[in-house]
């Protein structure tokens, strides 16, 4: 289970206490600083990596949206104030709105179980696509085909299909490049925990699957059948691979034995 870092900016002592005290509940989440000076907080932070910042808004010298400015960090944020309703209303126009969330001071623990299961959530989803983006760091540069002299990635390739004697890649944006080059030589090359051959003649890109069946996969408006022989290995290598993208965050089968993404 992982561990989150948060700190309290606060001018005032009590704010400190109050936020402590209601995270004794929660072991995995741990108070590693608390700042009376938004300014030394700001210094901590160039060197420390944290996952939420508890801040005040009115602070002498510095206030609560100045920090956050100054910050130039995605960090979850959850301003603690006596007057949210009155800061939420235009705070949205220069902050990111999934990345904020007011408090009141006076309702600490009734606002906390929604703060955590908004920052858990938004955590989730910036793990996925961390691990997307991990998949896909890499550019084919030994593919054969380049466009404009510039490689072809990966991230871009919804699936492949071969027709007579060329491999065509339909591409995110609609297009289809076609080149000569058998299936076997393509799938010596692709990563096989980014694509899976579910026909004799169709390679897909498992990112763009949106649901399957254990016969059909689904890929944005692409609907494919999966060959009678490979059915149950296609099955197995989505469930695996899937699950250890999305996890439990996304993935849910329908009672129609469909599983969507």
């Amino acid at each position: 289970m992982k561990n989150f870092k948060y700190i309290v900016i606060d001018d005032e002592y009590p704010s400190h206490l109050i936020v402590r005290h209601h995270f004794k509940a929660h072991l995995d989440y741990t108070c590693i600083a608390t700042f009376f000076d938004p300014k030394m907080a700001l210094s901590f932070l160039q060197e420390h990596e944290i996952d939420l910042i508890f801040l005040d808004i009115k602070m002498p010298g510095m206030d609560g949206f100045q920090f956050l400015e100054a910050l130039k960090k995605n960090i979850f944020v959850v301003f603690f104030t006596a007057y949210p309703e009155e800061y939420s209303l235009n705070a949205h126009n220069y902050i990111d709105k999934n990345m904020v969330f007011f408090s009141n001071k006076a309702q600490f623990s009734h606002y906390l179980p929604r703060i955590l299961a908004h920052f858990e959530k938004i955590h989730e989803e910036k793990e996925i696509i961390n691990k997307i983006n991990q998949l896909f760091n890499n550019e084919i540069y030994t593919f054969p085909k380049k466009i404009n002299n510039k490689p072809i990635l990966l991230a871009d390739i919804v699936f492949i299909t071969v027709i007579k004697h060329n491999i065509v890649l339909k591409m995110k944006n609609g297009e289809e490049i076609i080149d000569r080059l058998t299936l076997c030589e393509l799938m010596s090359f692709l990563p096989s925990d980014i694509f899976l051959q579910i026909r004799r003649n169709t390679i897909i890109n498992i990112i763009s699957v949106t649901a399957f069946t254990d016969t059909t996969i689904c890929l944005e408006d692409q609907h494919f059948r999966i060959s009678t022989r490979r059915q149950k290995t296609v099955i197995q290598t989505l469930k695996k691979q899937m699950h250890e993208l999305y996890g439990s965050y996304s993935s849910k089968r329908h009672k129609t034995g469909v599983f969507s993404y």
